[in-house]
Protein backbone atom coordinates (compact mmCIF):
# COMPACT_ATOMS: atom_id res chain seq x y z
CA UNK A 1 0.00 0.00 0.00
CA UNK A 2 2.41 2.72 -1.34
CA UNK A 3 1.48 6.12 0.32
CA UNK A 4 -0.63 4.63 3.55
CA UNK A 5 1.45 6.47 5.68
CA UNK A 6 1.36 9.94 5.67
CA UNK A 7 3.76 12.01 7.99
CA UNK A 8 2.20 15.01 9.72
CA UNK A 9 4.58 15.88 12.56
CA UNK A 10 8.35 15.33 13.26
CA UNK A 11 9.61 17.01 16.44
CA UNK A 12 13.24 16.25 17.88
CA UNK A 13 13.36 16.69 21.68
CA UNK A 14 16.33 18.87 22.49
CA UNK A 15 16.27 19.35 26.88
CA UNK A 16 12.53 19.86 26.29
CA UNK A 17 9.76 20.11 29.41
CA UNK A 18 7.02 18.29 26.52
CA UNK A 19 6.79 17.66 22.77
CA UNK A 20 3.38 18.19 21.11
CA UNK A 21 2.33 16.88 18.34
CA UNK A 22 -0.60 17.49 16.15
CA UNK A 23 -2.44 20.20 17.63
CA UNK A 24 -2.88 23.04 15.46
CA UNK A 25 -1.09 20.45 12.93
CA UNK A 26 -3.65 18.32 13.59
CA UNK A 27 -5.10 16.38 9.94
CA UNK A 28 -8.89 14.72 10.96
CA UNK A 29 -8.95 13.20 7.57
CA UNK A 30 -7.40 10.08 8.96
CA UNK A 31 -9.27 7.19 10.92
CA UNK A 32 -5.96 5.73 12.55
CA UNK A 33 -2.62 7.59 13.70
CA UNK A 34 0.16 6.04 14.13
CA UNK A 35 2.81 7.94 16.61
CA UNK A 36 6.41 6.70 17.19
CA UNK A 37 9.17 7.66 19.48
CA UNK A 38 12.84 6.41 19.33
CA UNK A 39 16.17 6.94 21.28
CA UNK A 40 14.28 9.17 24.41
CA UNK A 41 16.84 9.68 26.89
CA UNK A 42 15.66 11.84 30.34
CA UNK A 43 17.31 14.75 32.12
CA UNK A 44 16.79 12.58 35.02
CA UNK A 45 17.59 8.68 36.31
CA UNK A 46 14.74 6.54 36.55
CA UNK A 47 11.91 8.00 34.71
CA UNK A 48 8.66 7.21 32.75
CA UNK A 49 8.06 8.12 29.58
CA UNK A 50 4.53 9.69 29.70
CA UNK A 51 1.45 11.33 27.15
CA UNK A 52 -1.25 13.18 27.00
CA UNK A 53 -4.18 13.46 24.89
CA UNK A 54 -4.94 16.44 23.21
CA UNK A 55 -8.83 17.65 23.38
CA UNK A 56 -10.57 20.17 20.52
CA UNK A 57 -8.61 23.25 21.63
CA UNK A 58 -5.25 21.81 21.27
CA UNK A 59 -4.78 21.85 25.69
CA UNK A 60 -4.06 18.46 26.96
CA UNK A 61 -6.41 16.46 28.57
CA UNK A 62 -5.60 16.22 32.38
CA UNK A 63 -8.91 14.76 34.11
CA UNK A 64 -8.45 10.67 35.22
CA UNK A 65 -10.00 9.01 32.68
CA UNK A 66 -7.32 6.87 31.13
CA UNK A 67 -7.44 3.21 31.76
CA UNK A 68 -4.34 0.74 30.20
CA UNK A 69 -3.12 -2.80 30.46
CA UNK A 70 0.39 -4.00 29.30
CA UNK A 71 2.69 -7.16 29.53
CA UNK A 72 6.07 -5.92 30.10
CA UNK A 73 9.04 -8.49 28.99
CA UNK A 74 12.03 -8.74 30.82
CA UNK A 75 15.17 -9.94 29.32
CA UNK A 76 16.68 -10.20 33.38
CA UNK A 77 13.35 -12.22 34.55
CA UNK A 78 9.68 -13.27 33.92
CA UNK A 79 7.54 -10.97 32.08
CA UNK A 80 5.11 -9.42 33.83
CA UNK A 81 1.27 -7.78 33.93
CA UNK A 82 0.83 -4.06 34.37
CA UNK A 83 -2.06 -2.19 34.52
CA UNK A 84 -3.22 1.10 35.90
CA UNK A 85 -5.40 4.43 35.24
CA UNK A 86 -4.98 7.79 35.75
CA UNK A 87 -4.52 11.24 33.47
CA UNK A 88 -2.17 9.89 31.58
CA UNK A 89 -0.77 7.35 29.23
CA UNK A 90 2.64 5.32 29.51
CA UNK A 91 4.44 5.53 26.27
CA UNK A 92 7.59 3.93 28.34
CA UNK A 93 7.00 2.60 32.20
CA UNK A 94 9.48 3.15 34.89
CA UNK A 95 13.36 3.09 35.02
CA UNK A 96 14.39 5.23 31.49
CA UNK A 97 17.84 5.86 32.40
CA UNK A 98 20.61 8.64 31.67
CA UNK A 99 23.59 6.28 30.72
CA UNK A 100 24.46 6.46 27.47
CA UNK A 101 22.34 3.74 25.36
CA UNK A 102 19.57 3.82 28.04
CA UNK A 103 16.93 4.61 25.86
CA UNK A 104 12.93 4.41 24.49
CA UNK A 105 11.56 3.50 21.38
CA UNK A 106 8.25 2.77 20.48
CA UNK A 107 4.77 3.06 18.69
CA UNK A 108 1.14 3.76 19.27
CA UNK A 109 -1.73 3.29 17.51
CA UNK A 110 -4.88 5.89 17.74
CA UNK A 111 -8.24 4.81 17.06
CA UNK A 112 -11.05 6.81 17.12
CA UNK A 113 -9.75 10.34 18.00
CA UNK A 114 -11.75 11.83 15.44
CA UNK A 115 -15.26 10.84 16.50
CA UNK A 116 -16.48 12.34 19.64
CA UNK A 117 -19.36 10.16 20.31
CA UNK A 118 -16.71 7.29 21.40
CA UNK A 119 -13.36 6.32 23.46
CA UNK A 120 -10.20 6.90 21.73
CA UNK A 121 -8.03 4.13 22.39
CA UNK A 122 -4.43 3.49 21.85
CA UNK A 123 -2.27 0.45 21.28
CA UNK A 124 1.05 0.19 21.76
CA UNK A 125 4.37 -1.88 21.32
CA UNK A 126 8.01 -0.34 23.17
CA UNK A 127 11.19 -1.59 23.51
CA UNK A 128 13.28 0.39 25.78
CA UNK A 129 16.84 0.02 27.72
CA UNK A 130 16.31 0.81 31.27
CA UNK A 131 18.29 2.47 34.14
CA UNK A 132 19.85 -1.19 34.91
CA UNK A 133 21.13 -1.99 31.37
CA UNK A 134 17.84 -4.10 31.07
CA UNK A 135 16.18 -4.57 27.78
CA UNK A 136 12.52 -4.18 28.51
CA UNK A 137 9.64 -4.09 25.97
CA UNK A 138 5.60 -3.22 26.83
CA UNK A 139 3.12 -4.44 24.78
CA UNK A 140 -0.64 -3.32 25.51
CA UNK A 141 -3.46 -0.64 24.91
CA UNK A 142 -5.27 2.00 26.70
CA UNK A 143 -8.70 4.27 26.56
CA UNK A 144 -9.49 7.57 27.15
CA UNK A 145 -12.51 7.24 28.36
CA UNK A 146 -14.34 10.46 27.43
CA UNK A 147 -16.11 10.81 24.54
CA UNK A 148 -14.63 14.25 22.67
CA UNK A 149 -12.48 14.76 19.41
CA UNK A 150 -9.15 14.49 20.02
CA UNK A 151 -6.65 16.56 18.12
CA UNK A 152 -2.70 15.30 19.19
CA UNK A 153 -0.47 13.94 21.96
CA UNK A 154 1.94 15.88 24.28
CA UNK A 155 4.99 13.81 25.70
CA UNK A 156 6.90 14.23 28.68
CA UNK A 157 8.98 12.74 31.27
CA UNK A 158 7.77 12.10 35.09
CA UNK A 159 10.27 14.71 36.63
CA UNK A 160 13.02 16.68 34.05
CA UNK A 161 12.98 17.45 30.55
CA UNK A 162 13.47 14.85 27.77
CA UNK A 163 16.97 15.27 26.50
CA UNK A 164 16.77 13.46 23.06
CA UNK A 165 14.75 12.06 21.01
CA UNK A 166 12.56 11.70 17.75
CA UNK A 167 8.98 11.77 17.48
CA UNK A 168 6.59 11.74 14.79
CA UNK A 169 2.95 11.97 14.14
CA UNK A 170 1.60 10.06 11.14
CA UNK A 171 -1.74 9.64 9.42
CA UNK A 172 -2.67 6.11 7.78
CA UNK A 173 -4.28 5.99 5.14
CA UNK A 174 -7.51 3.24 4.39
Amino acid sequence: MAGALVLIESKTASNDASITLGGANWDNSFGTYMVTHNNVSPETDSQPLLFRMLDASNNPITSTSVRQAWLVNRANTTPENAYGGGTYFMAVDNYIGTTAGELGNGTTYIFGANNASEFTHVTQNTAYVNNSSTLRGMHGGAVLELTQIIKGVQFFMNSGNLVTGEFKLYGLRK
